[in-house]
């Protein structure tokens, strides 16, 4: 039951952080879009329409949970039965493929659109992430003893290490967003309000993520030092919060 248990979270996990990386990857190669094209001369009809799908498989799931039982399993049954769950589309306007909007000009989303619809599609990942109540079932709890075992000494000290660092961080962070005068950058400049309130999502998501991960039944070398970039790539300033973009793919 323990080794069942512990594939399956590695097959979730492994998804639910594959997913964000490409979600993140999606949002900052939206923002590109408006340089490419400043006059908005593109339709995103199609996209748009699968990125409203996203959202909506996310909403179902996270209204359904409380009487779907514990998040692994909840997760396999419904991956089985809509397999885009947590699938994130990938960009492209309505004239990829040679295909056209259907409709007319007043139906048509452009590029702005297109970005409204994408930060919800991130703050709706970060209500399902923080939903995530998996770490305090009783299945998962009996789980963790097996984590030390799979480790040797040296890799034991890196893991404590990690989540010494995380904790670290998930402290100041959390001492930021409570102080409610957060300022965010993603090493970018002429950031307006609703840019950095974003991005202190992106933040969050990032740091229950990788607590997420080292939290596993089962975690490998590999993961431990995913967790460990990711770390590396939030620093706090000041008041400021700095969120390196990367995209790293997480080991299963």
């Amino acid at each position: 039951m323990e080794a069942y248990y512990g594939d399956l979270e590695m097959v979730y996990v492994g998804q639910v952080c594959l997913s964000w990386e490409i979600l993140q990857w999606q949002y900052s190669k939206s923002r590109e879009l408006l340089e490419s094209d400043p006059y908005g001369s593109h339709q995103y009809n199609s996209v748009a329409g699968e990125f409203q799908l996203f959202q909506v498989l996310l909403l179902r799931f996270i209204e359904n949970e409380p009487f779907q039982g514990p998040r692994i399993e909840n997760y396999v049954k419904n991956r089985c039965v809509v397999r885009s769950l947590l699938q994130v589309p990938a960009l492209r306007d309505d004239s990829f493929g040679e295909k056209k909007a259907k409709g007319g000009a007043e139906d048509a989303v452009p590029y702005p659109a297109l970005m409204e619809i994408i930060e919800e599609s991130i703050r709706l990942f970060w209500d399902f992430v923080r939903s995530d109540k998996e770490e305090g079932d009783a299945i998962h709890r009996a789980c963790k003893k097996t984590q030390f075992n799979l480790l040797d000494a040296t890799d034991l000290e890196l893991l404590i290490a990690t989540r010494n660092h995380l904790q670290k961080k998930e402290k100041k962070l959390k001492d930021i967003v409570r102080s409610g005068n957060c300022i965010v950058r993603r090493f970018q400049k002429h950031r307006n309000q609703a840019d950095q309130t974003l991005l202190l999502v992106l933040a969050q998501v990032e740091v229950r993520l990788i607590s997420r991960v080292l939290n596993m039944a089962k975690v490998t070398k590999d993961q431990v030092l995913w967790c460990c970039e990711k770390l590396d790539r939030i620093n706090f300033v000041s008041r400021k919060i700095y969120v390196e973009p990367s995209f790293l793919l997480f080991p299963c």
